[in-house]
């Protein structure tokens, strides 16, 4: 038995609790949300380079240069990008189906009283939408959807305001994700980790990060917390 004790899970949302992905046009946002800043006079050669190292890369890594470079709408220039990504994840959000097991591992916790949260780089109102129309909302007493001045995962201060608002020590926590993301997020701060992987996860890259075990499906996750 683990002398670690857990008293609070958080999950990832897409590809591990929801199937939102798969019902959310990425590549049609991505366009968009670099015409937004190509119309605000940003870079283009700039832009272009981050455009391929992937949305939420680029997202990340342009509102850094829009800060060092002290742009002055720095803040509106990337709330009008992040609002245009959460209108192609609403709609897909409306669309989204649960992940198998995901009902049933959440019932078993809800029985054990353990207490449950999602930090997740969707919007807020995605995941709200998302969770609302699957039926699992009530499971969680806090949903952290992406914003603006909290970097998002691999960075840990997201998770960490999650676990606070939780009332977990984070490690005395549980971060459960499909991606190594969710598991140097995790690791950074001390908690045990937990990969789902899913179709498009670099399980390589989730076992250099250190995660702590690796599971088919969250219906194995009862096997791993039955073990503290």
């Amino acid at each position: 038995m683990s002398q670690r004790r857990i008293e609070g899970i958080i999950f990832d949302l897409d590809a591990t609790l929801v199937n939102l992905g798969g019902f959310v046009e990425w590549s049609k946002a991505q366009i968009e949300i670099v015409n937004n800043y190509l119309k605000h006079a940003c870079d283009p050669k700039l832009v272009n380079e981050y455009c391929e190292k992937g949305l939420f890369n680029m997202l990340e890594l342009m509102y850094i240069h829009l800060q060092e470079e002290n742009t002055e709408n720095a803040f509106e220039i990337q709330n009008k990008a992040y609002d245009i990504l959460a209108k192609y994840e609403r709609i897909g959000a409306n669309s989204c189906t649960l992940m198998d097991g995901c009902k049933e591992i959440l019932e078993w916790l809800k029985f054990r009283k353990v207490p449950l949260g999602i930090c997740t780089s969707n919007s807020q109102d995605s995941a709200e939408i998302a969770l609302r129309l699957q039926g699992i909302r009530n499971y969680f007493k806090v949903v952290l959807g992406r914003t603006i001045n909290i970097p998002i995962k691999p960075h840990p201060a997201q998770l960490e305001l999650c676990f606070n608002m939780l009332g977990i020590n984070p490690k005395n926590g549980m971060m459960v994700g499909d991606s190594h993301k969710d598991v140097l997020a995790g690791k950074k701060i001390g908690a045990y980790t937990v990969g789902i992987p899913a179709h498009f996860t670099r399980i390589n890259l989730m076992e250099k990060a250190g995660v702590d075990v690796i599971i088919n499906d969250l219906s194995e996750l009862k096997l791993v917390i039955e073990r503290f």
